[in-house]
């Protein structure tokens, strides 16, 4: 049998609507599994103490509308949070970009449709220009694995799905537009390959090939991003602040905890770790790698050595180990020890280390690491609002 024969005008019209089904499930998927668990995830994190320290620091607006009893007198902050929470960060964001999702992936995967069965000679309609379906596809293979490696890491913000639209809307001119550059023997195949590319690589081979062609100079944009200074922040974690408009050690420092964590989907406590290393470098800068030695990787490390130097009399051991921690710590910086003492108590007394550590006590009260929170979700008074805990 022929190709023709084998493949009819609904094979693959059957085919397309496979590939538009399986490039946006698991987006939907995220949504009905991965999304509710990490919500959960960082919200049983917080304690009633912690939530109200959250608002005194970075919505000092907030707490008295967010806090006040509703007219039945019933409402508990835990449960005006998460509606808080929903109405922020909520699955309604992802509604627009996955709708703009379909209908833009509905539309290249419909004209895919028509112009193989017009080349295969089944139908005649009028067929788009293999290079630009070539460019189209090559977009929709990124996006495919894109949103699959998403799905498994759980990193799946809707900024993500509206990336992925994005993408798929600059594939065919991309693609086009590079394809020029190239024999025309091989062009489609070079559409496809370049669309496939991640959109900054994309972006900087464009960039220079209009450098080469046209004479427009290009900024250089490598080399170690400013965060990769931090001991747990590599490169690929340091990308995913830069996307969140953090890329700098000062901006991470005094940054929101909450809304970083929803927006990169890391982990609340290796955000807080991170906000916790940018306070201490924003004081010391590259020196502090001198005192990971002695525990002092973050401010909640200084806030710790100073209430240990500051243990009753009972807790001399306590007090004597903080001591020589101190002294050992200030000789690697070849400071006075007393300076660097006073340095240390600037780091504990700043707004935002004593909200690290107060928020960091009261969550530990508030949950424990592999614990149903029954506190939360199964106690009497909350049953009946079961219903609103999972909206969103």
């Amino acid at each position: 049998m022929t190709l023709p024969n084998l493949l009819n005008a609904d094979s693959i019209a059957l085919a397309c609507l496979i590939g538009w089904l399986v490039l946006w499930l698991p987006a939907l998927l995220y949504l009905l599994v991965n999304w509710r668990m990490r919500r959960q995830s960082l919200l049983n994190n917080f304690s009633e103490d912690a939530i109200v320290l959250y608002y005194q620091q970075f919505r000092p607006f907030s707490p008295r509308r967010i806090f006040t009893p509703d007219d039945s007198g019933k409402e508990k902050i835990k449960i005006k949070f998460r509606r808080h929470f929903d109405s922020r960060y909520g699955r309604r964001h992802y509604i627009l970009p996955l709708l703009l999702l379909m209908l833009v992936a509905g539309l290249g995967m419909w004209v895919t449709a028509r112009s193989v069965q017009s080349w295969l000679g089944i139908t005649s309609y009028e067929a788009f220009s293999p290079i630009a379906i070539s460019a189209f596809l090559g977009g929709y293979a990124w996006v495919l694995n894109e949103n699959l490696a998403r799905f498994r890491t759980g990193d799946f913000t809707y900024h993500d799905v509206y990336g992925g639209v994005y993408r798929l809307v600059i594939a065919i001119p991309l693609g086009l537009s590079l394809a020029t550059f190239s024999n025309l023997q091989v062009a489609a195949g070079v559409a496809f390959l370049l669309a496939a590319f991640p959109t900054t690589s994309l972006f900087k081979f464009a960039r220079r090939l209009g450098s080469k062609n046209i004479g427009v100079t290009e900024d250089d944009e490598s080399g170690r991003l400013e965060l990769e200074k931090l001991q747990c922040i590599g490169r690929s974690n340091a990308e995913r602040y830069a996307e969140e408009g953090v890329s700098t050690i000062v901006e991470l420092a005094w940054a929101d905890p909450i809304d970083l964590t929803i927006k990169t989907n890391h982990e609340f406590n290796y955000v807080v770790d991170s906000i916790s290393q940018a306070l201490l470098w924003v004081y010391l800068e590259d020196e502090v790698k001198k005192l990971y030695a002695v525990s002092l990787r973050g401010a909640q490390d200084v806030s710790a050595l100073l209430r240990d130097l500051a243990s009753p009399s009972k807790d001399k051991s306590v007090a004597n180990s903080a001591k020589a921690a101190l002294t050992i710590a200030a000789a690697r910086l070849k400071l006075d020890e007393t300076a660097f003492k006073y340095t240390l108590m600037t780091v504990a007394e700043d707004p935002y280390t004593k909200f690290l550590v107060e928020i960091w006590a009261q969550t530990e009260k508030g949950s424990i690491p592999g614990m149903p929170e029954a506190t939360l979700l199964g106690s009497p008074e909350n049953k009946t609002q079961n219903g609103d805990l999972e909206s969103g």
